[in-house]
């Protein structure tokens, strides 16, 4: 039975969100990772993924990729032969040290001169030759749409495609500046 829409989870092995994902109550035990979720005619519905379990047994709350999601997903499969991801090519500060800071959006620590952000300007966090550090850039919005954290950020790059020219709107210093940069595929996917 399914017992809420549009859920969201962290991915176990990166940390990432998973959006919109389907929350059942159906068992989902060890090895039906990947199988399907069906409504009651038989129709695929999602394709199982996760389990929340306090007692750490098979039953608790499922959680499963919705069926349109998965068509995306298979459409690269088929295409490339692989899910190809977009990324800037940063690393970013963990959310609570730019909270912090007492502002809102995504420290860029490092943004390689061969990587997407780096390619097109963004700063990085650096040490001045006395040893202080001076910020690098601060990421407010992609696109138009606001990032006030690192969770935001992800979910905005999984609806853009390797290729595709973003806006990236940072905070510098004082002033605002809004960068074009080119979404490139993560490098264990080139």
């Amino acid at each position: 039975m399914t017992s809420g829409l549009r859920r969201e989870i962290s991915s176990a092995a990166t940390g990432r969100p998973i959006q919109d994902v389907i929350q059942t109550d159906a068992a989902i035990n060890p090895g039906n990772s990947g199988g399907p979720l069906l409504d009651s005619s038989g129709n695929l519905i999602g394709i199982n993924t996760a389990i929340y379990s306090p007692s750490g047994a098979s039953s608790g709350v499922g959680f499963s990729i919705p069926v349109d999601t998965v068509g995306g997903i298979v459409d690269q499969l088929v295409q490339f032969g692989k899910v190809t991801r977009p990324i800037l090519g940063i690393k970013f500060a963990p959310d609570q040290s730019v909270e912090q800071l007492g502002v809102s959006g995504v420290l860029v620590l490092d943004a390689p001169p061969n990587g997407p952000a780096g390619k097109a300007g963004l700063q990085s966090t650096k040490r001045d030759t006395y040893g202080r550090l001076i910020l690098g850039d601060i990421i407010t919005s992609v696109n138009g749409k606001k990032v006030a954290n690192g969770s935001d950020l992800y979910r905005i790059l999984d609806q853009c495609k390797v290729g595709e020219t973003v806006t990236v709107e940072v905070l510098r210093g004082d002033h605002v500046e809004k960068i074009p940069v080119v979404l490139e595929p993560k490098a264990d996917e080139s």
